[in-house]
């Protein structure tokens, strides 16, 4: 059902629309820009806890109804610009098939996630990280010791099944499963994160230079279920 909900939300957005966010009821938030957002779970679950709940008589209450065209349904919108939530005909009783049932209904569904927020889905563009150097570590070897530099063309980029980086000589896909554990290194002028892979003797390490930037990089991965070390956790929820 989470897998039928996910496709037709995705169709019923516009795919110029990489960064939203979909909830248990239906219920999504599209994000126009990402980049000034650390955490954008943390940021969904707290724009829908503020302007979820139904308070009827004031703007909380109002709502549209737009038929889709590229899936079956119906987006319902609400006072929040971005938040929307998706109704499928199945939901709807026939007998009372008009666009003010389909928009209390909608309404309904996104008062039940404002209420109880769950997060099914984090959708994301890819993330091409601003980094200032780029590095080849070794596994039993602690930072800030690493055996390659590389200061003109470093590379991360997280995608939503794999990600690329190169640090050194050379660059790599690898996948998300393979991560043993994701840590930081933090010293004078410079952030950086560190990425542990379970089959490699070396370590990849970028250098952000950028407190943001380097927890947008960690709440991506804590997101796909990577081991972030205790000072990568503190780092990231501070």
């Amino acid at each position: 059902m989470n897998q039928t909900l996910i496709e037709n939300v995705r169709l019923a957005i516009n795919p110029k629309f990489q960064d939203w966010v979909l909830f248990q009821n239906g219920s999504y938030i599209i994000f126009n820009n990402t980049d000034a957002i650390g955490d954008i779970r943390k940021e969904a679950m707290k724009i829908m806890a503020e302007y979820g709940p139904v308070h009827i008589g004031s703007p909380a209450g109002d709502f549209g109804v737009t038929t889709l065209k590229k899936a079956e349904g119906w987006s319902i919108s609400g006072h929040y610009y971005g938040m929307y939530t998706y109704v499928h005909p199945s939901e709807i009783s026939e007998i009372t098939l008009n666009e003010s049932e389909i928009g209390l209904f909608g309404r309904s569904k996104r008062d039940l996630d404002g209420q109880n927020p769950i997060i099914i889905h984090i959708n994301k563009k890819d993330i091409d990280v601003k980094l200032i150097a780029g590095f080849t570590g070794i596994k039993k070897i602690p930072l800030p010791f690493v055996w390659a530099i590389n200061n003109y063309n470093p590379k991360l980029i997280l995608k939503e099944e794999s990600f690329e980086h190169r640090g050194g000589f050379w660059g790599k896909t690898d996948y998300y499963e393979n991560i043993e554990k994701i840590d930081i290194y933090l010293a004078y002028k410079t952030t950086n994160i560190e990425i542990t892979k379970i089959d490699s003797k070396f370590t990849f390490v970028g250098n952000t230079n950028n407190n943001l930037e380097l927890k947008k990089c960690l709440a991506f991965f804590h997101e796909k279920k990577c081991i972030l070390t205790q000072k990568a956790l503190d780092f990231l929820n501070q």
